[in-house]
This record gives C-alpha cells, structure tokens and sequence, in this order.
C-alpha cells in the first residue's frame, strides 16, 4: 500500500482509538496533603498491572480523617483524551462527606502503557484489577462504586456487568451504542448518509479489531444494560446541550435498564462543560443514598484534637481552584 493511501486509511479508524492523549506532569496532581473544605485529605499514589500486563497510574485521595475507619469509595474513571486529573471534578464534593476517591489512568491514556484506547471494552478489565487491588490492600475501604463520564461512563456499566459486587454507578454521559453515535456524528457533523457510513464502517471495524483487538459491535451498550443485575444503582447525567453524545443515548440506558434504583439528571450545559454546582451537590445525595449513609456516620471515627485541627489547617494548602483540577479534560467528536 502506498503511503499516501495509508495515511488516508489510518484517517477513518485511528481518530476513534488514538484520540490526543493527555499530557500531563506527577505535579499537575498537587501536593500530598491539601484541604477540601475543611476536610484534610491525603493522596496516595501507585501503579497497578492490567490483565494485559500494562502498568496504569493511580492515585487515591482519602479524608485524612477516615484512614484506618471504614468508609466507601468511588473509582473514577475519565473520557477518551483525558486522564486521572480529572478525578478532581468530584473530590471537591465526595471528599467532604467522607467517601474516597480513586483515580486511574485507563490503558492507552494519560501516563499509562497503552497504544490505543478502545472506548470502555479494555478499560472495563482496567476498573476490575483496580476494583481487586483495593479489596486486597485497603481492608478500610468497604463499599466500591464507580463514577464515569463519556467513555468512563461506559466503562463503568461494562465493569459492573462483569463484576456483580459492583453495586453504585453515576454515569455521566455514557454512549448507548458505538456505531449509533459514530453514525450520527458522521451523519450530522459530516453531511455523510447512511449509505455511505455503512460502506467505510465495515474497513473501520476490520483495522480496530486488527489493531486493537476488540470488535466495535460488543459496545452495544442498551443491550449490556438490559441485563446489568437489577440491584445495580445507577445514576444518569445528560447535559442538554451536548452535541457529542446527545440525550437520547442517556435516556435511552435509563428506560432499557430493568432495576428501580435509577434516577436521570438533565442540565443545562454541554459534553465537556463544567457540571452545575446543584447538579453536583444531588449526585452526591443520590451516593450516599446507595450506599447506605449510616454505615460510615455512625462509626466513632477518630478525630484530631481542636488544637491539632488547627495546626494542621495551618501547614496544608486548599484543593487548588486550577481550572485543569475541576473541569473535565475537552473531548471532540474523534469516535468519527
């Protein structure tokens, strides 16, 4: 093949698998100790191997308060050109009500191995040895539920059909069926008909399986969803200006998933705005809510001395305001 002709090739499938990676520095995380709040936290970081033996990055933010005391924690997992940074969007509400928050480099992300990404079918694998890591080594930690946006937000309901102790989801976002948006996007960004997409999808199915070893059709996610075990909580966030994954996939999910513990919240904004304050605030209710906020309150959890309080407050800084800390990473439309 010649090189012109592959270049063009690689144009129809790479985009949706080797999204712009984000690039970031260990200092980007912020220092150690920070405040949320009036809430000390503590961010530990460490790096575990996937089943395709890849290193990912890690790092997990715990209350300083709740250390050694049991208490939940949320995995959260980011969107395709984005990275544990953006685990930052929700510690600023969770850490507050004493939930942890575990962050993750997905495989072909951030600082992570990995070449490629593959839209939540790999990832979900990720979330699974993250999910075991935790159980083995955190015996503190007793409840873990998972936070997705975008192809996190996939990755999460791909996660929890796979490991049915995976009970909380907020799934922000989540796509209904890969082909069904690439389609859309192609259709509505792109002028291209039906006719035509169906004609260059089936090379694009063929070069992602070849090179990324997974096959677009098994992201049919209202067909997962259908069977996801009905004790599963989930929470669906849409915003109502997303012109990347519009409503209709969330509202879809919500009305095919079978359980009764399921909530949608619509808002105004787009893809990759920053989530209102309220919408935050109720998510974190919803949270609680499922866990069962009485398994953790009601602990005789140790606190520091006023006097300590103090000192500490003194010595450690706040949850930096940097917008790259509290907004999710951009995201365009490169599934198409």
């Amino acid at each position: 093949m010649k090189q012109q002709e592959y270049k063009w090739n690689e144009k129809l499938w790479k985009p949706i698998v080797r999204p712009p990676r984000h690039c970031y520095h260990l200092k980007d995380l912020g220092n150690e100790l920070f405040k949320v709040k009036e809430t000390i936290a503590k961010r530990t970081d460490f790096e575990i191997h996937n089943n395709r033996n890849q290193k990912l990055q890690c790092s997990l933010f715990e209350p300083l308060r709740m250390q050694g005391n049991p208490h939940p924690c949320m995995i959260y997992l980011h969107g395709n050109s984005s990275s544990r940074i953006e685990s930052f969007t929700i510690i600023e509400y969770l850490i507050p009500a004493n939930i942890s928050v575990c962050g993750i480099d997905l495989s072909g992300s951030g600082l992570s191995e990995g070449e490629y990404i593959s839209l939540g079918f790999h990832e979900s694998n990720d979330v699974i040895c993250l999910y075991d890591y935790l159980r083995e080594n955190k015996s503190d930690i007793t409840s873990i539920g998972l936070w997705g946006r975008s192809m996190g937000s996939v990755t999460a309901i791909l996660a929890a059909h796979n490991n049915n102790d995976i009970k909380v989801l907020v799934c922000d976002s989540p796509f209904s069926n890969l082909t069904l948006l690439c389609q859309e996007l192609a259709k509505v960004n792109y002028k291209i008909p039906n006719c035509c997409f169906n004609c260059f999808w089936c090379y694009v199915k063929s070069k992602i399986h070849q090179e990324v070893k997974f096959n677009i059709d098994e992201l049919n996610i209202v067909q997962i969803i259908q069977v996801l075990p009905q004790d599963v909580q989930i929470l669906f966030l849409s915003a109502q200006q997303d012109e990347l994954i519009r409503e209709s996939h969330p509202k879809l999910l919500m009305k095919q998933f079978r359980g009764k513990n399921k909530e949608l919240f619509s808002f105004d904004g787009t893809h990759n705005s920053k989530r209102p304050t309220k919408i935050m605030e109720e998510s974190v209710s919803f949270v609680l809510k499922a866990f069962g906020q009485n398994a953790w309150t009601e602990l005789n959890t140790k606190q520091p001395t006023k006097n300590q309080q103090n000192q500490l407050s003194k010595q450690i800084p706040l949850l930096r305001g940097d917008r790259r800390s509290v907004q999710p990473q951009d995201e365009r439309d490169d599934y198409q």
